[in-house]
């Protein structure tokens, strides 16, 4: 009996192992998303999301506030091109790769200065609940708990767009086996404050974006300004 339950806790303990295994590899074979100067992007290093179109395309994206709303907060994109909003840094569903990946489940979270009308988390989430005209939006007050059910509102998905370096965002989480989901892209869309805003599209090609690290942002804006 004895010998039975210690080979069976080792078949549990070698199963999980292999998925874990299993899993890592699957993820590492993804390609690495890349920044605008080529470089992988890394989980923990903070960057700003700007728009791949350049003038008319805008500029980063950062936090706002709807105008009857002060929680959550929402994430909307700079008119200006040379504005770059506000920096996020990713986190991947699988804690064992430092390097975010094409089609791999990631967490958005905004880093930076804000104000204090609001204290829910900076997480990127996808409403509960769409809005009485149909559209739902991306906001924050995400979940920074461990991928599963209880979080899958708080994943996307980072697809290669039209083009090299260009990629756009896919909300399609698979980090809950029993949580069934359409596949959604994020496009940008006007909401009634006339704010720009990131919301799913079940049609749409996705908006395209480029990753620009934000430490080597800010030295070059410093370097500009000593000049």
């Amino acid at each position: 009996m004895k010998t039975t339950t210690a080979s069976l806790f080792l078949l549990f303990i070698f199963s999980i192992t292999q998925s874990s295994f299993l899993f890592g590899v699957a993820n590492a074979t993804n390609d690495a998303v890349l920044d605008v100067n080529g470089d992988e992007v890394l989980v923990g290093v903070r960057y700003y999301v700007v728009s791949a179109i350049w003038g008319a395309g805008g500029g980063g994206l950062a936090i706002g506030r709807e105008s009857d709303r002060k929680c959550p907060e929402i994430v909307v994109q700079r008119r200006r091109d040379v504005d770059y909003g506000h920096p996020v840094v990713f986190s991947n569903a699988n804690s064992n790769d430092g390097v975010v990946r094409v089609s791999s489940d990631v967490r958005v979270k905004f880093e930076g200065p804000r104000d204090r009308l609001c204290l829910t988390s900076t997480v990127w989430k996808v409403q509960d609940k769409a809005e009485s005209s149909g559209t739902r939006w991306v906001e924050l007050g995400g979940s920074e708990g461990e991928p599963g059910c209880d979080t899958v509102n708080s994943w996307f998905k980072i697809e290669a767009s039209f083009g090299s370096g260009m990629y756009k965002f896919k909300y399609c989480p698979s980090v809950c086996s029993s949580y069934a989901t359409s596949c959604n892209v994020i496009e940008k869309d006007q909401d009634t404050d006339g704010q720009i805003r990131l919301a799913l599209s079940d049609d749409g090609t996705g908006y395209p974006w480029i990753f620009i690290k934000a430490d080597e942002a800010n030295a070059r804006i410093r370097q500009v300004v000593a000049a």
